[in-house]
């Protein structure tokens, strides 16, 4: 006769590698599919405004969210990475022919300068950057050349974001049925991990993204070349503390005094102190406050980290993390240490 205990046992078997399995199936799609959940969270309140509107038609709602995110977002990102995309290789052929003047004015004024603070110093930048946009140039060509690869997972993001927009309450409150936790302690994990991903795409990769389109912007009024590829460059280095878009902005300056042309090298510092500079130092704080409550080392740290471990889309994983960690935490207090916890759970 089989006991009862024989019997969990091959359960609990079988229903590992079931799970094994399910993980092998999905995994080539894991990154799709931890896209479509940040981006059907970060969309959630224009999803219930427009259900609102449709009165009560999901699909309809999701629908019109997903468009919204295809024009919005998607086309834009395409249209700048093909222009970046362009540029890249024209800066990497004039530099290659020694007909950019950019970096050969930014290295001869830099060594000029460098001769007298450092003697016997050169910086040899134009190889410098060379080695850098051939490198860039050969990614970018990977990725255009298997654009068909790339449309397929825009595609399959996007039909993934509209099911998790309509149908993502239900599936947490199976999740949360089936975990052995107690509800109000899974309410606080979901509202932990949402608030990070508001809180790193608003209070970093938003702020980023603004910061690098108004650089981008200064370039091209002010007759910077390549001013889309820089305006990229500058929201990437706008996630270094410190040290932020300065990283693209002085270069420019300098070329433009390098060139003769004082008036635009100071309007674009004016641009970069005022325009760019108050971003950062108005909107982030703002927005990180309002997201998640983790202190700024932690999110620092959590986005570098992401970026090692996880990849591209590390920046929000790594404070996910993090933040699914300290929702232990606070239950840890709870039932441990017999605290209050004093959350908003989220619905």
């Amino acid at each position: 006769m089989v006991t009862q205990q024989t019997q969990t046992t091959f359960f609990l078997v079988l229903l590992t590698l079931a799970m094994i399995t399910a993980a092998f199936v999905y995994a080539p799609f894991a990154q799709v599919l931890a896209m479509a959940a940040i981006t059907s969270v970060m969309l959630s309140q224009f999803y219930k405004n427009a259900l609102k509107i449709f009165k009560g038609h999901e699909n309809i709602a999701a629908l019109t969210t997903t468009l919204v995110l295809l024009t919005m977002i998607v086309v834009p990102v395409l249209l700048i990475g093909g222009q970046v995309a362009e540029e890249t290789t024209n800066l990497y052929k004039a530099i290659s022919l020694q007909q950019d003047t950019f970096f050969t004015q930014l290295e001869s004024s830099v060594n000029e300068f460098a001769s007298v603070a450092l003697p016997g110093i050169q910086f040899n930048i134009n190889d410098t950057v060379k080695q850098v946009l051939s490198f860039a140039s050969s990614k970018l060509g990977s990725v255009f050349s298997g654009i068909v690869s790339v449309i397929g997972g825009i595609f399959l993001w996007l039909i993934a974001t509209f099911y998790l927009l309509k149908d993502g309450g239900r599936f947490a409150d199976k999740i949360i049925k089936l975990s052995p936790l107690r509800d109000d302690y899974d309410q606080v994990i979901f509202h932990r991990m949402s608030m990070a991903i508001h809180s790193v795409v608003k209070g970093q990769l938003l702020v980023a993204s603004i910061q690098g389109a108004m650089t981008g912007l200064g370039f091209a009024v002010l007759g910077v070349p390549s001013p889309a590829l820089w305006g990229v460059v500058a929201a990437f280095s706008a996630l270094i503390p410190g040290l932020g878009t300065s990283l693209v902005l002085i270069p420019g300056i300098i070329y433009l005094f390098a060139t003769g042309q004082p008036i635009q090298a100071t309007i674009l510092s004016m641009w970069g102190v005022f325009a760019v500079g108050v971003i950062d130092n108005l909107l982030g704080p703002t927005l990180v406050g309002k997201g998640a409550d983790i202190h700024p080392l932690l999110i620092l740290f959590a986005v570098l980290g992401g970026f090692v471990f996880y990849g591209p889309l590390g920046f929000i994983l790594g404070p996910l993390t993090i933040s699914f960690l300290i929702a232990l935490f606070d239950i840890y207090r709870y039932v441990i240490l017999k605290e209050k916890i004093h959350v908003t759970h989220l619905k």
